[in-house]
């Protein structure tokens, strides 16, 4: 059996666990979680293992079906062989920090890219795990060293090109947190503003509460398998600080300003070059004999338009 402490380096103070889902879950003192047959194992504002549920019989083995490096341990239950596979990262990504945005996406494509390679269950959070430490599942383990990669290394067994996070990038796994950074922090953008205006004795507090509050409601209407309390404040409290700080408002007001105005400039030289082709089409009509009016009204533009475009050729 490979070493299990590694296990619990970044086990969070107090996690979730429990011994029956349908009972719900608590929150406990780690030496009492351990002991439970549900764990969650990750951090909410850190992923430190890539955690896949095979709902399916000889789940254990599906990693060496899919073509994927060993996983550090797989959990299956013994009674129908489904199982959940977990993959140690070298480097453990922190979730919702401002300046380790490139970090979280690579790692919801590669959770992505995995899921989909495992045909493993799209809806499953990672929020907990079947305990490898607990004698109701048959877990194997990793020879010791092994079951832990970087990010780059799990990405040269996948098609990662198909799961780049995008716009939206998937709902479920690390993708919820890209998904729901990426919205509080285009919100704040856009009122961060007015909250500094205010200013008042704990503006700050109530702004971060605010944040709190949306990232709250946008996760339970958008994600399948909304973002646990603790991973939403994290998320808020992140983006709450970082737009507070440092987000600077009027640099941001010029750059739209500087935009708009070369959208103008744009729109009035595509407008200048539309007009000029109907300015040189009524030249060649009026040559060809036709009145103005039938001119304007071949154009769709004012008999006062073509009036003054052929004016302009004195005919």
């Amino acid at each position: 059996m490979a070493d299990q402490l590694q296990l619990f380096e970044h086990l969070p103070r107090k996690p979730y666990c429990t011994d029956d889902l349908g009972a719900g879950l608590q929150i406990r003192p780690a030496n009492i979680a351990t002991r439970r047959r549900y764990i969650q194992v990750n951090p909410p504002w850190l992923r430190a293992w890539i955690v896949m549920d095979v709902d399916r019989p000889g789940g254990a083995l599906a990693w060496d079906d899919a073509d994927l490096p060993l996983p550090a341990w797989s959990s299956m239950n013994p009674i129908n062989g489904h199982a959940h596979l977990a993959w140690g990262i070298e480097a453990p990504v922190l979730l919702g920090q401002h300046d380790r945005q490139k970090p979280m996406r690579y790692l919801a494509a590669v959770e992505s890219a995995m899921t989909a390679k495992l045909e493993a269950d799209p809806g499953y959070s990672g929020l907990i795990t079947k305990n490898p430490t607990h004698s109701h599942w048959r877990t194997a383990w990793a020879p010791p060293g092994a079951g832990t990669y970087d990010l780059g290394y799990l990405s040269e067994w996948l098609d990662l090109p198909k799961h780049a996070p995008r716009e939206r990038p998937e709902r479920v796994g690390v993708g919820r947190n890209v998904d729901a950074f990426d919205y509080l922090r285009h919100r704040a953008y856009r009122e961060v503003r007015g909250w500094k205006r205010a200013n008042g004795p704990g503006a700050f507090i109530y702004w971060q509460k605010h944040l709190y509050d949306l990232v709250l409601d946008y996760t339970g209407l958008e994600h399948p398998a909304p973002l646990d309390f603790r991973e939403a404040y994290h998320i808020a409290k992140s983006v709450a600080r970082w737009v507070w700080n440092r987000f600077d408002v009027g640099a941001s007001d010029a750059r739209f300003s500087a935009l708009q105005a070369h959208r103008g400039r744009a729109g009035g030289a595509k407008r200048s070059a539309a007009y000029e082709d109907k300015r040189a089409s009524a030249r060649l009509m009026r040559a060809s004999g036709m009145s103005q009016k039938d001119i304007a009204q071949k154009l769709d533009v004012s008999d006062r338009s073509v009036r003054n475009w052929l004016k302009e050729t004195g005919k």
